[in-house]
């Protein structure tokens, strides 16, 4: 994903069979100026059991 500055941001998930549901990244829109912005937020977070 790249931004309006050039920068870059990559994800790379671990090698794990046993991960079944991953949250890799969430959106927010905030306000700045009073325009609205969305600014995204890495997360990487896994989980291997659900339930």
């Amino acid at each position: 994903m790249a931004c309006v500055t050039g920068a870059a941001w990559t994800f790379q998930p671990p090698a794990d069979p046993d991960i079944r549901a991953a949250v890799i990244a969430d959106l927010h829109r905030h306000r700045m100026g009073g325009q609205p912005i969305w600014k995204p937020r890495a997360i990487g977070q896994g989980w291997a059991g659900l339930g």
